[in-house]
């Protein structure tokens, strides 16, 4: 294949920087993403690093070690000491890689990891302490170090190569196809994410990422195999982004071949964009976030698209497997109403079967997404407002506005039954709505009682009520359903109506509580951003994106599922539930759940100390 011609790059550049403008924000956060999960751009990490510990007035060391490769290392001794049965010498280690944890100093570093619940749980892995609780609890069962050793061992390489194959290292696909979308169209819906899983090639994918990776390594080990090799695969990603059903062996040896006669080019490319990495070093890696790493990616997203053409055109053995047309180009718009011909089929299917509600069920079902009647009316009164948003939807593909997934050679009709079973846009059932809250309530009550298990080794009946429930977080997901049903088709709007209310709901359960029982159940005092130790900004962050996942894809998955069972048997699962909770509020009121690890909070004593002495308000 011939060269790249100057003029071609230089529009190349101008294309890149284009769509990072049109979808700057979107691709910022998808470059940040794919860095935190350390698959690339792990380089951001460290200049963030460095930056914070400049504004702290620490020393900057370029060549150490970072904290995270510290950790890991801790961790591996632990478990290397269990592996040859040394098992007090691991739990020492894990001990005091906790203490070191324990003796730093409270900062508003972005690193720190003292206080809150991302750090103990940080901490409980890295420092190595999760094997030897999982190695305790395990002994107390087997009796056999050995055996408890190699279960720990089995686990723990099951868990981070699944983790690896099937989800870090399709990250990097992932995030091409969101590139390779951004080109041309004007929105790209975060629903793309599950582009593989919808057409059915995440395995297929993973396998070729996979095969990609152990390659690229093996070449490694030779002396000039690294670079070689580096820009030989560059494209195996872009290739399993625009078609997963490509084996391994195909996708790598068919970036092999593009990118013949092209590695000097490649590099050249690489090294136009240096003074953008020179730039993002001088600004401990602002510059590198919110620029480079971006513009890199959309720059080769345009290089990738040259290469695909000119491979194409000179007959590469599979470059015609590379058949996702309408990722590069627009299709015809007589083309896209015929594919999308049911718009007028499923307009008249609203207007015959459009469900009219008396006023106050109509304003129930508008305002709160609540259901009031026939379960037999409901379902056509949700298809009808599913078939509604597909025409929204579909309107917007034919628009040119978002990528036709339809005309995808892997797509399958099914499809479009599997997304319209999850759309957040429906109405629930007050039954619905009581087993929202005991699922989560009881979700939240594992939660709990795991991270104390990890934190402490420990187990502990977390929360007010005696039962396996903690009614604030079933209480929070029931109400950010109800209470924020009219902001659910604005995922911005309804995240930040999630944080309001969540954490008004917090602070005056924490207030009441008090109030009425004398103790509290928990405390933020030290952590960032907390007000009087009720809420803190890192709990209404994960309530946020908790709150956003229970609404967006978990509430309707299970509501999907629990319409599936009579209305009968429903109503009696949630009597039953309800009359349980009940005699458990009863029994609490006499009888509060306290104790240690549950109502034992030092800033709390300290209060009462003031107060007992005449200090406090």
């Amino acid at each position: 294949m011939e060269p790249i011609k100057h003029e071609q790059r230089k529009e190349m550049k101008k294309r890149a920087r284009q769509v990072i403008k049109k979808h700057y924000i979107l691709l910022v956060v998808i470059c940040l993403i794919c860095a935190y999960f350390g698959t690339e751009f792990t380089y951001i990490d460290s200049d963030v690093q460095n930056l914070w510990s400049l504004i702290n007035g620490e020393e900057i060391n370029f060549g150490d070690t970072s904290i995270k490769d510290m950790d890991t290392n801790t961790s591996s001794k632990v478990l290397q000491d269990l592996l040859v049965n040394d098992v007090e010498a691991g739990r020492q280690k894990a001990d005091e890689q906790m203490q070191e944890y324990e003796d730093q100093k409270l900062t508003n570093d972005v690193t720190s990891r003292k206080s809150g619940i991302f750090a103990a749980v940080a901490n409980t892995i890295s420092s190595g302490n999760l094997y030897m609780i999982l190695f305790d609890g395990l002994s107390s069962v087997i009796h056999s170090d050995r055996v408890v050793t190699g279960i720990l061992v089995f686990i723990s390489t099951i868990a981070a190569v699944a983790i690896w194959i099937f989800l870090k290292n399709m990250i990097s696909a992932i995030v091409r196809r969101f590139f390779l979308e951004a080109r041309l169209y004007e929105d790209v819906p975060v629903s793309h994410a599950l582009h593989f899983r919808l057409v059915r090639r995440w395995f297929r994918a993973s396998m070729t990422m996979l095969l990609y990776s152990v390659f690229y390594y093996l070449w490694c080990l030779t002396i000039v195999g690294a670079a070689v090799k580096f820009y030989s695969y560059r494209m195996v990603p872009y290739i399993v982004a625009e078609n997963p059903d490509l084996k391994p062996l195909e996708a790598i040896t068919l970036s092999r071949k593009m990118m013949y006669g092209h590695k000097w080019e490649c590099f050249k490319i690489d090294l136009s964009l240096l003074i953008w990495y020179v730039l993002g070093t001088v600004s401990f890696g602002v510059v590198t976030a919110l620029w480079t790493v971006p513009y890199s990616v959309a720059t080769f997203s345009e290089y990738y698209v040259l290469l695909r053409d000119a491979a194409k055109t000179a007959g590469i053995e599979n470059a015609d497997k590379l058949n996702d047309t309408y990722l590069f180009e627009y299709a015809d718009e007589g083309f896209l109403r015929q594919t999308y011909h049911d718009i007028e089929g499923v307009k008249k299917f609203i207007d015959e079967n459009r469900v009219t509600l008396p006023p106050v069920r109509a304003f129930f079902a508008k305002n709160f997404g609540l259901w009031l009647g026939s379960d037999e009316e409901k379902k056509m009164y949700d298809e009808v407002d599913n078939r509604r948003q597909q025409i929204v939807e579909d309107r917007a593909v034919i628009k040119h506005k978002i990528y036709p997934q339809r005309l995808n050679p892997r797509w399958d009709e099914k499809n479009n039954l599997e997304i319209r079973n999850v759309r957040a846009i429906r109405t629930y059932t007050i039954w619905s709505i009581i087993l929202v809250f005991f699922a989560f309530a009881f979700v939240g009550w594992c939660w709990e009682v795991g991270l104390h298990l990890v934190q402490d080794g420990v187990f502990v009946n977390r929360g007010v009520m005696h039962g396996p429930w903690l009614p604030i977080y079933g209480g929070g997901v029931a109400m950010i359903i109800v209470l924020l049903a009219r902001w659910r088709n604005n995922p911005l709007k309804e995240a930040i109506m999630i944080i309001l209310l969540c954490g008004c709901v917090e602070y005056f359960t924490s207030w009441y509580l008090e109030m009425t029982k004398g103790m509290r159940w928990w405390d933020y005092t030290g952590y960032f951003l907390n007000l009087n130790g009720r809420i803190c900004g890192e709990g209404l962050m994960v309530f946020a994106l908790g709150g956003m996942a229970a609404v967006y894809l978990l509430v309707p998955i299970l509501d999907t599922l629990w319409s599936k069972l009579k209305p009968k048997a429903l109503a009696a699962v949630c009597i039953v539930l309800l009359v349980i909770y009940a005699g458990d509020m009863v029994y609490t009121h006499y009888v509060p759940n306290v104790g240690e690890g549950i109502t034992n909070y030092a800033a709390y004593t300290q209060i009462e100390d003031s107060s007992s002495s005449g200090g406090g308000n």
